[in-house]
């Protein structure tokens, strides 16, 4: 047995005791597998799989190997098959989900094949993207299962672990009954955990979310991809041709980053009138330099991240008009994984506004909706000359240390 097949059979080995460990596929679960296994089955498919096999950076950004360099089509069907019902644990962060992105880690072969690459193995007579649509129908199958009584093994761990602040969330009666409800949890009114700064003053912007700030870009263009130090973004697309994007010309957009951990509902940062929103579908797998953004949980989105790929990304948007500081926007981004956005109701309507509906007014620090489980992030744009940084009162949160290990 030479190197790489003794490293494959490790691997194997390794996800075969986790798979042990995970509660078993349902039925909807095992006929999904099949699928895979005829997609995979075909040579079209096998020969581009090995072709971004073939193009897989050899190591991870922390020097590690990258296993992938060993995959077949069989170990990548075992992956799936494993992290279907693979449940999250405070100490295991997005899971399946950064060693899985080592397989497009700087190899645009490997997410041409997730995402874009075309077969026919099931019966159709034109070619679709068999790989991409499978794994749109896992991410909302195993969805489905966070949704359910057997996602809940490891939710004590959670609410024990004082990263969680469990004291800011309430705990329903008879405690959660799905991981996604966990996931999802709503804060405790009665404890005030997330006051809203400055309610009466409309100027004062605030975190749309439980973030950490990673990056702000200035003079934004609508079409033309900005390139600072590497990070890029074309307001256009990222709004899906909104006629409103022409408002964020020479504005500012600041990225906002939801780990694990926190919580994951998003609220406005302004009040005003949203003239526009709407859930936008994309991909669900392929930041290229995805280590970047989960290698980490003190450290996501490094500052030479391809900003240009969350345009593709399935994400929503709402368009804020304010009364003296023109409009606003904020795209909520499922980065990786993410089997739902969802919109909350501002006073009795959707939080989503059709292009030319009744606009919806909305308070500052109103909720606006929630991710399921998964990466996530919200990116905020302002007008020119508008919100040209992010400024602090001395005694304000600034962020939190991380403990230099003994």
């Amino acid at each position: 047995m030479n190197k790489s097949e003794r490293l494959r059979d490790e691997i194997v080995k390794k996800i075969q005791s986790i798979m042990a460990c995970n509660p078993p596929l349902t039925q909807e679960m095992e006929m999904h597998m099949e699928k895979l296994r005829t997609i995979l089955a075909n040579p079209v498919v096998e020969s581009a799989f090995n072709e971004a096999i073939a193009r897989v950076y050899p190591h991870t950004e922390t020097g590690g190997v990258n296993y992938w360099m060993y995959a077949d089509v069989q170990l990548l069907a075992l992956y799936f098959r494993c992290w279907f019902t693979d449940l999250p644990k405070p100490t295991s962060g997005l899971g399946y989900i950064l060693p899985f992105s080592w397989l497009y880690f700087n190899n645009k072969s490997g997410y041409y094949f997730l995402n874009l690459f075309k077969s026919s193995s099931l019966g159709q007579s034109v070619m679709r993207r068999e790989i991409f649509n499978w794994t749109v129908e896992f991410i909302m199958i195993r969805g489905n299962f966070m949704d359910s009584k057997e996602s809940t093994t490891y939710i004590d761990d959670w609410l024990q672990d004082p990263s969680t602040n469990m004291q800011d969330f309430l705990i329903p009666p008879g405690g959660f009954q799905s991981f996604n409800a966990f996931f999802t949890r709503e804060l405790n009114p009665n404890v005030n955990a997330r006051p809203i700064s400055n309610p009466d003053d409309d100027s004062i912007v605030t975190a749309s979310a439980d973030t950490i700030i990673n990056l702000i870009l200035s003079d934004l263009t609508l079409k033309t991809m900005i390139n600072v130090k590497g990070r890029q973004i074309s307001m256009e697309k990222l709004l899906d041709g909104s006629q409103y994007a022409k408002n964020f010309v020479g504005g500012t957009a600041v990225s906002c980053v939801l780990m694990p951990n926190v919580y994951h509902h998003y609220h406005s940062p302004v009040k005003g009138m949203i003239v526009e929103g709407k859930d936008i579908p994309g991909i669900y797998n392929g930041i290229v330099d995805g280590e970047h953004w989960f290698n980490d949980m003190s450290n996501p989105g490094q500052g030479d991240t391809d900003f240009s790929l969350f345009e593709e990304f399935h994400r929503a948007y709402y368009i804020i008009e304010t009364e003296k500081y023109g409009h606003v926007a904020m795209v909520p981004v499922g980065l990786n994984t993410i089997s739902r956005i969802t919109p909350s109701l501002v006073g009795e309507k959707s939080s989503y506004v059709s292009p030319g509906g009744a606009p919806v007014p909305v308070a500052k620090g109103e909720k606006l909706g929630y991710f399921a489980y998964g990466g996530s992030l919200n990116i905020l744009m302002f007008e020119k000359d508008v919100f040209p940084c992010v400024s602090l009162l001395m005694g304000n949160r600034l962020g939190q240390m991380t403990a230099k290990e003994t």
